[in-house]
């Protein structure tokens, strides 16, 4: 069944083309020209989403915008509008922005002029697991497969392992038959088939699979549904649960550094990091899967993860966490290095070791340039921009960009600090996290870097709580790990 839309606009040229654009992207669309049918139509129909200029007449759009918030609180509203200049800002009595029409009560705003795709975006960026799932044209079996040219840059791509779908297929599938070439092998609402997806990986030796970047909302969004799933179903091995973490927060990151930090594509973020919460608190069998885990990979994506899930398992250990303090720091974790992208590309190709010292000084402010990326993003806290700009500072004073000390920086960015220099030694050295810990131990003049506390709350991590209960004399149900010094 198809999602319902309703347009709302005076020009009917316009309604009309967008009215065509949106039924071949399979919504269902009912078209007025004022204010009044609006309403109208609202009694008489439950819609999706409604797009609305604010220019109609009969009854005005903010009329009717208050109208929808006061009845319908819950519906989308995507709001279109020409923005004022701040020439008519400077001469008119009432200046509406995107914000005042947000707390009239629209959902997204769009401003004149745009394309198409940028309203078709901003509807599926609102689509629920459900949405998605109720307007899918389910078919019975599997289409043939069917050859097709396209750029690369079209798609993205995970391992063939990896890859996660519902029992209709949530979007078309390719293997890469070579530059440009791809072959669909799974069409949008096919029944899935295990078995041919298992042909190609034992048959033909596929390691891959594709889709187009556009399905890539709708691959973590699905993604993350399992993963909240997985983390609560017993018998199920920390293992598995952190290799499907790390699958969706891997495309997550690819999407947010790709498209930018997009409200509906960080509420995809929000989720991944309420999972990493989940797994630290509900699984206590997953300091076992940290001392032999080896799913990771040197990329950038990878290292983001890694540091989230050490700073994660740090952060348990502390009498004083919480689900807040610990979905924050994974936020920041996912998106610590992001100033990165500021940086000169040939810097970042560079090994470090061959840094001159004006390399070195404009390396050190991608914390400060990341920080600042965060600026005004209504999804974050400060404690997020907080840490960012300090993952690089240390316990000693020695860190950067500002050199502070001691308590002066946050014990959360203290932990991503440690965390994050853990990940490198894991990628670096490729050994499990356990071993690699003896490494990163060995290093006595970089723990000076870190709270005391931290690097034993590490150390913790790879060890079973229950054993630290008994031997602190703790009751079974206690938090008392660490000391509450550190906070």
């Amino acid at each position: 069944m198809a999602l319902k839309i309703l347009l709302a606009d005076p020009n009917e040229e316009w309604i009309s083309s967008a009215k065509k654009f949106l039924e071949e992207q399979l919504y269902e669309v009912d078209v007025v020209t004022n204010g009044k049918d609006v309403q109208l139509a609202m009694y008489n129909t439950k819609f999706f989403a409604v797009v609305m200029n604010i220019e109609i007449k009969d009854h005005s759009g903010l009329q009717v915008l208050r109208f929808l918030k006061t009845n319908y609180p819950s519906q989308r509203v995507i709001l279109v509008h020409k923005p004022m200049t701040e020439e008519e800002k400077s001469f008119s009595d009432e200046v509406y922005d995107e914000e005042a029409y947000k707390k009239l009560g629209a959902t997204e705003v769009l401003g004149l002029p745009f394309e198409m795709d940028a309203l078709h975006e901003c509807l599926e960026g609102h689509q629920s697991l459900g949405d998605v799932m109720q307007s899918l044209d389910k078919k019975k079996g599997q289409s043939e497969v069917e050859e097709v040219n396209s750029e690369d840059d079209n798609y993205t791509k995970v391992k063939i392992d990896e890859f996660y779908t519902a029992k209709a297929v949530l979007f078309d599938v390719f293997i890469k038959l070579g530059t440009g070439r791809y072959l669909k092998i799974l069409h949008a609402g096919d029944a899935f088939s295990k078995d041919r997806i298992d042909k190609y990986k034992n048959e033909k030796k596929v390691e891959y699979l594709y889709f187009h970047i556009k399905d890539r909302r709708k691959y973590i969004q699905y993604t993350n549904f399992l993963a909240e799933k997985l983390i609560d179903t017993k018998g199920i091995g920390a293992d598995k649960k952190l290799s499907m973490l790390k699958n969706v927060s891997e495309k997550f990151l690819e999407t947010a550094f790709q498209e930018g930090m997009k409200p509906q594509i960080m509420e995809q973020g929000k989720q991944v990091c309420e999972n990493v919460y989940n797994l630290i608190e509900k699984d206590e069998s997953l300091f076992k899967a940290l001392r032999e885990w080896q799913d990771f990979d040197p990329s950038a994506y990878s290292h983001s993860y890694l540091t989230t899930i050490f700073a994660a398992a740090i952060i348990k250990r502390f009498e004083w966490q919480s689900k807040t303090t610990v979905e924050a720091t994974a936020m920041a974790c996912m998106f610590h290095d992001i100033g990165k992208m500021k940086l000169p590309k040939e810097l970042l190709e560079k090994k470090k070791e061959d840094f001159t010292d004006e390399d070195w000084e404009q390396y050190k402010k991608h914390p400060e340039l990341g920080a600042a990326m965060f600026e005004g993003n209504r999804t974050v806290g400060n404690s997020v921009q907080q840490m960012i700009l300090q993952h690089h500072e240390y316990f000693d004073g020695t860190g950067f960009p500002h050199g502070k000390r001691g308590t002066k920086i946050l014990t959360l960015s203290n932990i991503v600090c440690c965390a994050n220099d853990f990940a490198n030694t894991i990628v670096e050295t490729g050994e499990k996290p356990v071993d690699a810990l003896k490494i990163f131990l060995e290093k006595h003049d970089q723990m000076t870097r870190y709270n005391s506390l931290i690097v034993e709350c590490l150390i913790k991590s790879f060890v079973d709580p229950a054993k630290i209960i008994k031997e602190h004399k703790l009751p079974s149900n206690s938090r008392l790990i660490a000391s509450k010094k550190a906070s």
